[in-house]
């Protein structure tokens, strides 16, 4: 089967490969969302990665599923205080060898609703993530720093929750209204925004950490006696949540390309040119 490979230099590789084996079923993938944890990984993970965990696949009996990506054990302390993406057993991978391939092996899923597309349904684990993190937050006046496309899916979850939400990005086509004061809580979702969530912020106010982020200065977090949280990746309840919520998402323009032209996807993610890239096999 056809599959992006990290080669020797870590860089994507569009190569033939054997297929999964192992546990697990084997499944067609029909689409795969470029992530930006995935483009961090380039030029880092092991030679021999398939990245890509944002995906829409086929199994035997003609059925659409979005792929759980990892799984809790449901069972130990982390698990139960809410903090499942810190269990052990959430660390191993439930998709093998990865996304952006023709076939994988998958243990867990969620049925797509016929009227929501491949490229929609790519969208589900992103959206889980986004709706776990939605969850950590008060309700109120949020801002969400970073207009990317998971800054996207916040704005329509909190708007959809009733917030009253602000969206703050450097680039001007992205940003959105701006705040008249300061906010009961900030989402974090772009790398330099650190300062500016802080800033925004109102005494005893809560800032969700959901990206790599630069410098948060604790003289700032002392000072207003804020709350810092972190929140990443989804459990198989919020993907469950996020399916059925696919079908009511107002549009967010994708750009979906094959395979083969993967290396002009990432340059369209990385240039900011393209907001959500999506590969079918």
């Amino acid at each position: 089967m056809r599959a992006i490979v990290l080669d020797l230099d870590r860089q994507p590789r569009l190569v033939e490969t054997r297929e999964p084996r192992g546990r697990g079923l084997l499944v067609r993938v029909r689409a795969c969302g470029l992530c930006g944890s995935d483009v961090e990984k380039i030029g880092r993970a092991k030679p021999g990665t398939v990245l890509g965990h944002e995906v829409v696949a086929e199994l035997a009996d003609g059925h659409r599923v979005a792929l759980v990506h990892h799984r809790p054990c449901g069972r130990c302390e982390r698990c139960r205080t809410g903090h499942e993406s810190t269990c052990e057993r959430f660390r191993k991978a439930t998709i093998v060898p990865g996304g952006f391939a023709e076939r994988a092996r998958a243990r867990e899923w969620v049925e797509l609703p016929d009227k929501v597309g491949d490229a929609l349904g790519s969208f589900a684990e992103p959206l889980a993530c986004v709706l776990r993190g939605a969850d950590r937050l008060p309700r109120g006046r949020v801002l969400v720093v970073g207009g990317g496309f998971v800054g996207r899916l916040f704005e329509q979850v909190l708007r959809r929750r009733g917030d009253e939400v602000y969206v703050h990005d450097l680039r001007p086509e992205r940003d959105g209204p701006r705040a008249d004061g300061p906010v009961d809580a900030a989402v974090l979702c772009a790398r330099a925004g650190g300062y500016g969530a802080l800033s925004a912020l109102e005494p005893g106010g809560t800032l969700l950490v959901f990206a790599e982020a630069d410098e948060l200065d604790p003289a700032v977090v002392y000072r207003k006696e804020l709350s810092v949280l972190g929140c990443r990746s989804a459990t198989p309840a919020h993907l469950r949540e996020a399916v059925a919520l696919l079908p009511k998402l107002k549009r967010i323009r994708t750009k979906v390309l094959p395979l083969e032209q993967f290396g002009e996807g990432l340059e369209l993610y990385r240039s900011g040119r393209a907001l959500k890239v999506v590969f079918t096999p």
